[in-house]
């Protein structure tokens, strides 16, 4: 399915709009995303055009540009009414007061980030047969979650890829990107990588 077709979760916008997941589900509760659609569940989901507006409102200096509720309504139906002009958008997008933003680079960003999260699920697989169905990186034994917590708590890619030789470095920005578009679920157990060296570490998990 295109990008421009699917919907995302808060996690997933996060990532690929650069805006903290409490501000989204503010914006979906007070803001224009409160139309925001529900999937099976009663999960929340937003669209490609709210990825824009997110990733846009990020960029604006709230110095020069003070957003009202109604404000935001605006520039939210602006960015659904340029993305229907396909073909047609200019590189300034007007917003208030005579300013204008180069918006192109910013639907540019947002699609470059949209390939590397579709990127990193594929590269995840859960197969019952592998550590009980934890989501590992493909054609290995390592748990993505793993290598996302390493990279979180102060890992160096030098280290991780000394450590896990079978690894290549897009793989742990990969890892890190899924780690946060699909965070785990309750409470993380304890394993031994909470404890530097990271490399004595990932041997031991190498030999298994």
């Amino acid at each position: 399915m295109p990008d421009s077709e699917r919907t995302f979760t808060p996690t997933e916008a996060a990532v690929a709009s650069g805006v903290p997941v409490k501000t989204i589900h503010r914006e979906i509760d007070e803001g224009p995303l409160k139309s925001a659609l529900k999937q099976p569940g009663n999960k929340r989901c937003i669209r490609e055009e709210d990825l824009l507006y997110l990733a846009i409102t990020r960029r604006l200096d709230p110095k020069l540009v003070q957003l009202t509720s109604q404000g935001k309504d605006r520039l939210h139906d602006a960015i659904v009414s340029y993305g229907n002009r396909r073909g047609q958008q200019k590189r300034g997008f007007p917003l208030f007061g005579g300013l204008s933003l180069d918006i192109k680079d910013i639907v540019k960003e947002v699609r470059s980030k949209l390939i590397l999260l579709n990127r990193a699920r594929k590269m995840v697989i859960e197969d019952p047969e592998i550590r009980g169905g934890e989501p590992c990186i493909r054609g290995t034994r390592i748990g993505v979650y793993e290598i996302g917590a390493m990279l979180e708590q102060g890992a160096s890619e030098e280290e991780l890829l000394a450590g896990y030789p079978s690894l290549h470095r897009e793989q742990l920005g990969l890892a890190r990107i899924y780690a946060h578009a699909y965070p785990r679920r309750g409470r993380p157990p304890r394993h031994p990588w909470h404890r530097p060296p990271w490399r004595e570490v990932s041997r031991v998990e190498i030999r298994r």
